[in-house]
């Protein structure tokens, strides 16, 4: 059986520099900073020295899984995963980087390591979004290096509610950047000082913003049963509002 452990040492640990030497000590291989192979039979012992680096646990599976719903409590298995790793380029590629994940489901694991459906064409048939296999072209496309690892579940199941809950916030910043943005230009088109061709513009980027994170959160409903319903209806809201005042300009 392949196992993999990924964990994140915040910047302020003591045991931030000393957990790669402990880790290589019992045998594990070094993948990305943050992401090892470990054998089998030392899993408990990489976890009891990660246990205050919110380590996460998987492996490689032979069949496609389906994530798994309990009635009442959510998701208990995020099903089959593609793991996207990728070397942290500089900061100019870095903003490249970010654009093209605004367009992807997906769920971080640590930095520069990135889990996609393994059945991404399930849940977004028109292929309008960014899958594992789009966002590895990508990150070739700009030259640099990249590994996949298909197949990969969660096995320490706890870990599973806290990544569901990053994963979640994450998109609802994304909407509630939209909405600030848009009662910012409200309020400049309403203020009537401002050029109206530079606000037009402005509302037209969050326009397709908001487009792009209503796809991105079906995707999610569907996948993992995420609903951003209220607040995608009030991020519409808001662009409508614009767009109203500026329709009487």
């Amino acid at each position: 059986m392949v196992l993999y452990v990924v964990y994140r040492a915040s910047r302020e640990s003591k045991d931030r520099s000393v957990l790669p030497h402990r880790l290589k000590a019992l045998g594990c291989r070094q993948m990305r900073r943050s992401f090892w192979e470990v054998d089998e039979e030392k899993v408990n012992r990489v976890l009891k020295v990660l246990e205050k680096n919110q380590p996460i646990l998987l492996k490689r599976v032979r069949e496609i899984r389906k994530p798994r719903f309990v009635r009442n409590k959510g998701v208990s298995e995020l099903g089959s995963l593609v793991i996207v790793m990728y070397a942290t380029p500089k900061e100019e590629k870095r903003e490249k980087i970010r654009n093209v994940l605004r367009k992807a489901p997906y769920i971080r694991l640590c930095r520069s390591v990135y889990a996609f459906s393994q059945k991404h064409s399930l849940f977004d048939k028109n292929n309008e979004l960014v899958d594992a296999m789009k966002f590895t072209d990508f990150i070739e496309e700009i030259r640099e290096y990249v590994k996949v690892i298909p197949r990969v579940v969660i096995v320490n199941k706890g870990s599973i509610e806290r990544l569901l809950e990053e994963t979640r916030q994450r998109v609802e910043n994304e909407i509630s950047d939209i909405n600030r943005c848009c009662r910012e230009l409200y309020n400049k088109a309403l203020e009537g000082e401002h050029e109206v061709r530079r606000i037009r513009d402005s509302l037209s980027k969050n326009r397709g913003r908001f487009v792009t994170v209503k796809k991105v959160a079906a995707f999610y409903k569907k996948w993992l049963g995420m609903d951003f319903s209220r607040s995608l209806m009030k991020a519409y809201r808001a662009v409508a509002k614009v767009n109203s005042i500026l329709n009487r300009k």
